[in-house]
């Protein structure tokens, strides 16, 4: 049986900020952990301010109801407007309004663990559900959330702002630790199907197959890098370009030993995207294999292939060269070649929305500019 707690009228701004208020403080009642009071406190205003704006005679209620998994917290907002017009293909694409009727719909409908929609021409009713894990029943909770109301009544605007902040850094702490054990994972299992492509490799009698799941495993390892960085750093949605590419460099440096060639890498202090340092990774891996096999095999001399990584302007340019024989030609060469290596580089540089240059005069340079979205 639903249990009302309360209603609140929608006639102006300021009954938004209302609304999004008891809804966090409900939530709370209802024994909801930090980041589903935020998410149920932000779905609730978002659909009360569309229905305010677009709607006429607005109410959003709030009430506690059993279900078949416990007690729900369910928000009704209501209102006489001229309904929503293709509901079905706006929630079924998961299309998003930027303006207008409908507006919010589809992001809110992400925070809730049900939302159901009933529209016409005769007005809208939209109900936001959140399930709740307490044995407290329906009617109990309510009495206890209207009491929570009428004491949060009398305190101060800068109480609540505080209490609200705490919960937002609370349910930001809870995402991040999230996040981090999510890439710790990620790498862990990366790293698993490296060793049984090594294994493999190990156990194969032929030549071309060894190199092949050899490079996959450099491929393999580029992915685990950017993940393993996330996981350990503070910031678990930027990773430092310098670590990235020295990372990479080292894996390579340990597999070339005794051959002759060296790796030297220079970086500005940058943060880029996980997202971008994927594809980086990608890129230096292959360039940095490709210019090991054309520039081995002379041990008496000593070979350098440098990385350098640097803000231009309002981009990065990353460059990889080499000393060795160069290439004729080398961006037609490359740009016909057949080489998954290179493809691969030219894939991930037009996800970056990047350009490449080519200059295969002394030895092989190829330098790659691209911009980054995350901020500096």
């Amino acid at each position: 049986m639903k249990s009302v707690v309360t209603s609140i009228s929608l006639a102006q701004d300021s009954d938004i900020s209302h609304a999004r208020r008891s809804a966090r403080l409900i939530a709370k009642v209802g024994e909801a952990p930090s980041h589903d009071q935020i998410r149920f406190a932000t779905a609730v205003s978002e659909i009360a301010r569309n229905a305010l704006q677009y709607g006429r005679e607005a109410v959003a209620e709030f009430a506690f109801d059993g279900g078949d998994r416990g007690a729900r917290l369910v928000a009704r907002v209501q209102d006489r407007g001229g309904g929503i017009a293709d509901i079905d293909t706006l929630l079924g694409s998961g299309h998003t309004v930027q303006s207008g009727v409908g507006h919010g719909l589809s992001g809110s409908r992400r925070l809730v663990d049900d939302f159901v929609v009933d529209t016409s021409e005769a007005g809208t009713v939209i109900d936001l559900i959140i399930e709740l894990k307490t044995a407290t029943p329906p009617s109990d909770l309510a009495q206890s959330a209207a009491d929570v109301l009428v004491e949060a009544s009398h305190g101060s605007a800068v109480e609540e702002l505080s209490e609200q902040n705490r919960a937002l850094r609370d349910a930001l702490a809870q995402q991040q630790f999230l996040l981090r054990e999510m890439h710790h994972r990620t790498k862990n299992n990366l790293a698993i199907i490296q060793s049984l492509a090594l294994m493999q490799a190990r156990q194969s009698e032929s030549e071309e197959t060894r190199a092949a799941l050899e490079l996959l495993t450099g491929r393999i390892q580029a992915f685990a890098s950017a993940h393993n960085l996330l996981h350990r750093g503070e910031n678990v949605a930027e990773v430092d370009m310098r670590q990235h590419i020295e990372t990479l460099a080292g894996r390579l440096r340990a597999a070339l030993d005794q051959s002759g060639i060296e790796i030297e890498t220079t970086s500005d202090k940058l943060y880029v995207s996980f997202d971008t340092a994927t594809e980086i990774g990608l890129i230096v891996n292959e360039l940095l294999t490709n210019a090991a096999k054309y520039v081995a095999g002379d041990y008496t001399t000593r070979h350098v292939v440098k990385v350098d990584v640097v803000r231009e302007g309002s981009g990065i340019r990353l460059t990889v060269s080499d000393d060795g024989p160069g290439i004729e030609n080398a961006e037609a060469t490359l740009h016909k070649s057949r080489s998954l290596g290179w493809r691969i580089v030219e894939s991930c540089v037009r996800k970056l929305n990047g350009s490449i240059e080519v200059d295969g005069t002394n030895g092989l340079s190829v330098s790659i500019f691209f911009r980054d979205q995350t901020p500096q």
